[in-house]
């Protein structure tokens, strides 16, 4: 197996496949894009109020909730719209991106082994292995990096540098702890949507496969990253153009023309996070069919026991 050509026909059915980006990737993208700047937002201002820079009576979270609480009960006309539109969205953000993964994979897997198939019946697969792969990824979530990232940040926002410090040693315990499973588990989606397995068969023969093929799934591994990276880099740029019309908007607004200025804030911001969604929702897809490609080749490779002869030994007897 070749991880160049994986790659590079990879990336060609990526740009051929238009429709499987805009509605497997960019749509998926846009709500994960949005949650994930919107978290990262909080995570800057409860720091910002955190006892390590203003010690501030009252926690950043604290205050969403007394600003959401006041808003509702001063607008009671809006409390039902809004709770019925924060249901919606919350559910749609937990159900697209797993739905849309599995419908990915299928469709990339079927279309490699020449089956004539449609975006529209990613649907109907992907429902198909929905539940085990939803199981899964909230099972591997608890040792995600970013989880263990976000758990730190609260001990030393909330608890103080001493607690840190003293935790520390665990922390990184549980990362080291973590990026094994993570890529020990590297197949267990692949087996559970291509396959039909269940999420603990998946998961040990995951781990079966990525003991024998280590080097490459390492190496493939540290390329996605790499890919990752850069792409989350010019996501980062993009994000901080809004910032700095933000910047504008408060100029505009010390001189009498704040309308101007938040309506020029928003019109950037909405552009910024749609073309963030496309460049992620562009990687994603790149990533499954990547992931998808190679786990078929290693798969299809016959593992040869201790007791069987090669195919030249067995022609020079």
């Amino acid at each position: 197996m070749s991880y160049k050509h994986i790659i590079q026909e990879a990336w060609l059915y990526t740009q051929q496949n238009k429709k499987l980006i805009y509605w497997y990737g960019f749509f998926p993208s846009i709500f994960t894009t949005a949650v994930g700047v919107m978290y990262l937002t909080y995570q800057f201002f409860a720091f910002k109020k955190s006892e390590l820079f203003e010690h501030s009576a009252h926690s950043f979270l604290s205050d969403v909730i007394s600003f959401i609480f006041n808003y509702l009960s001063t607008h009671a006309d809006q409390r039902v719209p809004l709770i019925i539109a924060a249901v919606i969205i919350g559910t749609v953000y937990i159900l697209l991106p797993t739905l849309t993964q599995a419908a990915a994979i299928q469709l990339i897997a079927r279309h490699r082994n020449g089956q004539d198939v449609s975006v529209s019946d990613g649907i109907k697969y992907g429902l198909m292995s929905y539940l085990p792969l939803f199981e899964y990824h909230t099972f591997i979530k608890t040792f995600g990096l970013f989880s263990i990232l976000f758990e730190a940040a609260f001990v030393l926002r909330n608890l103080g540098m001493e607690i840190f410090q003293a935790l520390l040693p665990i922390f990184i315990i549980f990362m080291v702890i973590g990026f094994i499973l993570t890529l020990l588990f590297t197949y267990a989606d692949l087996y559970i949507i291509i396959d039909g397995e269940g999420v603990m068969t998946s998961v040990v023969k995951s781990a079966k496969i990525v003991i024998l093929h280590w080097q490459k799934t390492f190496l493939i591994s540290a390329l996605m990253m790499i890919i990752g990276a850069r792409i989350i880099l010019q996501i980062i740029l993009l994000i901080l153009v809004p910032g700095a019309v933000l910047i504008a908007a408060a100029y505009f607004a010390t001189v009498g023309l704040a309308q101007i200025g938040i309506i020029i804030g928003v019109v950037l911001a909405v552009i910024a996070l749609f073309f963030a969604a496309y460049l992620g929702g562009v990687v994603d897809v790149f990533s499954y069919a990547v992931w998808t490609y190679t786990f078929l080749e290693l798969t299809s490779e016959k593992e040869m026991s201790a007791r069987e002869m090669s195919a030249r030994d067995s022609t020079e007897g």
